[in-house]
């Protein structure tokens, strides 16, 4: 795993969130997020490449499999965040990784 590419392409993805962000925050409060699988990596390294994409995740979860859950930035908290997270999760499956979006009503 190249982990300066993983922090170069969650900048990417941060970025997009942050434009998709903006307009209307209309909808119910949620709590979505993206999640990240990156098999076969240090936990301790993939979690410092989101913090250094200036992103927060508390570390990989084994809920729903070996996922990191990361919160999108500077969002609201209905629509607003849903758009980030989205775009978010489109970034990154561009770049070639395995997403998901979580999805959780408040």
């Amino acid at each position: 795993m190249d982990y300066k590419k993983l922090t170069e392409d969650l900048i990417k993805a941060k970025q997009a969130a942050i434009e998709a962000a903006e307009g209307d925050d209309g909808g119910s409060a949620n709590l979505d997020a993206m999640t990240l699988r990156v098999p076969y990596t240090r936990e301790s390294k993939v979690v410092e490449a989101i913090k250094e994409a200036g992103l927060f995740c508390r570390g990989r979860s084994e809920w729903i499999g070996p996922y990191y859950f990361i919160q999108p930035p500077k969002c609201g908290q209905g629509d607003s965040r849903y758009r980030a997270v989205t775009a978010m999760a489109k970034a990154m499956e561009q770049a070639g990784y395995s997403v998901l979006v979580y999805h959780q009503m408040d």
